[in-house]
């Protein structure tokens, strides 16, 4: 039977397991990383993991949930308010939240080495969903932003969260799309979505095509 901590004991055996967690797992990765590895950082017994975590994927999910906020609010903080909204201001935020992305490396696990799957297929779908609400709630000032400036007006804010979701979903077929031209490709077609974007900006109500 797992030992019963004091609520104390709680916290520190918490926080000793995220930051075990984070380190394990940017090192090896969700697949290689064992539960005896995370435990034994922290001194407690292979049963009592599960006190704290349903699964080794629920904790990677937190971590990774706590790393994604670092990057949203990164991005925040670039966005110039006062700047006019242009095809290259466009595409340098889709640019740069690329790269945030790929070098955390956390995302980098989960995308680009290929362990999206396996997460998806452990964790319950409430807690995916609670990942696209997070990143709705964080996108919102800078789709504002675009669409006080005539960019998407008539389009609803879930549905281009959706579509920066599909496209930052690209970086799990680097593979696929191959790994001497990924990094091109994707600034190219980032150009034109940006590009699409602002030329169909609405100006006083008289949409440009």
């Amino acid at each position: 039977m797992p030992k019963k901590f004091s609520e104390q004991e709680k916290q520190w055996i918490s926080k000793k397991l995220f930051e075990e967690g984070k380190r394990c797992f940017e090192a090896a990765g969700l697949r290689k990383t064992s539960i005896e590895d995370l435990t034994k950082a922290c001194g407690i017994a292979q049963g009592s993991f599960y006190m704290f975590f349903n699964s080794k994927e629920e904790l990677f999910y937190h971590i990774l949930l706590e790393e994604e906020a670092l990057i949203r609010n990164r991005l925040l903080a670039s966005l110039n308010r006062s700047e006019l909204v242009t095809k290259e201001s466009i595409h340098q935020f889709l640019i740069e939240s690329f790269r945030l992305l790929g070098e955390s490396p956390m995302v980098r696990q989960m995308y680009l080495e290929g362990e999206f799957a396996q997460l998806v297929r452990k964790l319950p779908p409430e807690l995916l969903e609670h990942n696209f609400s997070d990143d709705a709630d964080a996108l919102m000032p800078i789709i504002h932003h675009w669409q006080a400036a005539g960019i998407l007006t008539h389009t609803k804010p879930e549905l281009i969260v959706s579509m920066i979701r599909a496209l930052v979903l690209l970086t799990l077929h680097k593979q696929e799309i191959g790994p001497g031209i990924y990094s091109d490709t994707i600034s190219f077609m980032l150009d034109i979505v940006a590009e699409g974007m602002y030329a169909k900006r609405d100006l006083g109500g008289e949409i440009i095509e």
